[in-house]
């Protein structure tokens, strides 16, 4: 568990308990309240994993330890193949691979040139998780960080329902006090039951352990929440834009199922529910899907198929477990996937410039693909 102030505590007390939100939620309620999350320059630490299994002295033939983060960018890599990613490597002393994740310098310029429109969109996610989740009953409160509301910069504002500030140069008077009493009514609605600061800080981990054909894994996931009975297993929550137009549907269908498929099927979460909003932040429809069933949606449709992540992936890890045996046991490592040559690297960070390309049955997948 980690709490507001980012500390980590060996227990349960920051995973929360799904309960089905009234509709409809107003997912911009709040937001000048946000606590973004802090990374301190390192967006997911292998070492409070590697401090959790040290705690509990887990024993485990495991021998590749990971974010969950890692494998989905590796596994969606045959079907999104305009999207570089990297991570580091290294063994530890017992031998284990280590993978560590990292941002590029793309997703890193893309996360600091972030408009407040985009922002507002990656706040509704955290406050869908807030409204749907209540902490269990026996979970002592969490530490949360102090609220930082947002400066008025005196320039334009991107208008919303929870800030009547930035829309009242806008409209005249009239229209100003009919807006101010329809969003009172929503935001008066049961759907709001949570009138806390957001805090991104706040999560749960959960470290499971997982087979991918010959290699054993630990793999560390963040977990939203669990179900009421929590014999149900965990519930992952996603929002997405209302599917009105065809397009939505092809979309969503095509490239959003495939990543919530991908990240839940590798955790073992059973349960998806998916809250539909408009372009306002406003929740209107609620959807609950099975993991196991999604591929079903859209097998005619020939988008995507699950074997070839997978496929991929052990390929890769194949390759990358070989590749490190031909290195010294104490070098670190930049695993990377340049979209441009459509190939992924192994080049030893420090003294030494060593590189070594994907295998034949690794890179295949994506020369088939570019075809």
């Amino acid at each position: 568990s980690r709490d507001g102030r980012r500390a980590v505590r060996f227990d349960r007390s920051s995973l929360r308990t799904y309960v089905p939100p009234p509709l409809p939620a107003m997912l911009d309620q709040g937001f000048e309240q946000y606590v973004p999350k802090s990374n301190d320059g390192e967006p997911a630490p292998l070492s409070d994993v590697l401090a959790a299994l040290a705690h509990y002295k887990v024993s485990t033939a495991a021998r590749i330890v990971t974010y969950r983060n890692n494998l989905n960018k590796l596994m969606l890599t045959p079907f999104s193949l305009q999207d570089d990613w990297e991570m580091l490597v290294e063994r530890d002393t017992n031998g284990r691979i280590l993978l560590h994740v990292r941002d590029t310098a793309r997703k890193q310029a893309e996360e600091e040139c972030r408009s407040e429109m985009q922002q507002r969109m990656c706040y509704w996610g955290y406050r869908f998780e807030q409204l749907c989740t209540r902490p269990h009953a026996s979970n002592s409160c969490a530490h949360s960080a102090a609220a930082v509301p947002v400066p008025d910069t005196g320039g334009s504002r991107v208008a919303s329902p929870s800030d009547p500030h930035s829309y009242t140069n806008l409209f005249d008077s009239a229209e100003v006090a009919t807006l101010r009493q329809r969003y009172a009514r929503c935001a008066s609605t049961p759907s709001t039951p949570s009138s806390a600061a957001v805090n991104a800080n706040e999560e749960f981990c959960a470290i499971l352990s997982l087979g991918l054909a010959q290699h054993k894994l630990l793999m560390a996931a963040e977990m939203d929440c669990v179900s009421q009975e929590q014999s149900e297993g965990y519930v992952e929550l996603k929002t997405n834009k209302l599917l009105i137009e065809p397009r939505d549907r092809h979309n969503f269908e095509k490239f959003k199922l495939l990543r919530i498929w991908l990240q839940s099927f590798l955790a073992g979460v059973p349960t998806i529910v998916v809250g539909f909003r408009d372009a306002q932040g406003v929740v209107r429809e609620i959807s609950s899907l099975q993991t196991l069933r999604i591929h079903r949606m859209v097998r005619e449709k020939n988008f995507w198929d699950p074997t070839v992540c997978l496929n991929f992936g052990r390929s890769v890890l194949d390759w990358l477990a070989h590749s490190l045996t031909k290195l010294d046991a104490s070098s670190v490592c930049l695993l990377r996937y340049e979209p441009k040559q459509r190939e992924i690297t192994l080049g030893v960070i420090g003294s030494r410039d060593v590189a070594s390309k994907a295998t034949p049955s690794a890179s295949a997948e994506l020369k088939r693909k570019r075809e």
